[in-house]
């Protein structure tokens, strides 16, 4: 593999890591309205927990691959930080399990793991060191 295939796979993966992101705080967001306006919505596809826990795995475990990977090369904790933060956010939502709330810590999940991505481009922007091949 050479320096730019792999180059490649990292960015895609990073943008795909912030779309999942982005899609769970909009699905968190969502969920007040839709259960305002739409009894339908409650057993559809898109907000049964099978759904949420396959969003929130994958944007948890692309998070940690991709922040890990930076992290050996950079040495910058802070994105790892607000990744933390995350899962902590939501192992407390499991604890406290009140639906009222759900949304709330699926937003802040969602922003929390943007800002850890974010933070991580500002360092690798920044960073002068070169992709290992």
């Amino acid at each position: 593999m050479n320096h730019l295939d792999r180059k490649f796979r990292i960015v895609l993966m990073e943008k795909v890591g912030v779309t999942l992101s982005v899609l769970c705080a909009i699905h968190c967001l969502s969920m007040p309205l839709f259960l305002f306006f739409a009894p339908y919505f409650l057993t559809s596809f898109a907000f049964n927990s099978f759904f949420e826990w396959v969003l929130v795995s994958l944007s948890f475990g692309l998070a940690a691959i991709l922040l890990v990977i930076d992290y050996l090369k950079h040495r910058q904790p802070l994105p790892l930080y607000f990744l933390a933060f995350a899962v902590f956010l939501k192992f407390i939502d499991i604890v406290i399990a009140d639906k009222n709330l759900e949304w709330i810590f699926g937003l802040l999940l969602g922003i929390s793991v943007g800002i850890a991505y974010w933070v991580n481009y500002k360092h690798k922007s920044a960073c002068t060191c070169k992709l290992k091949a």
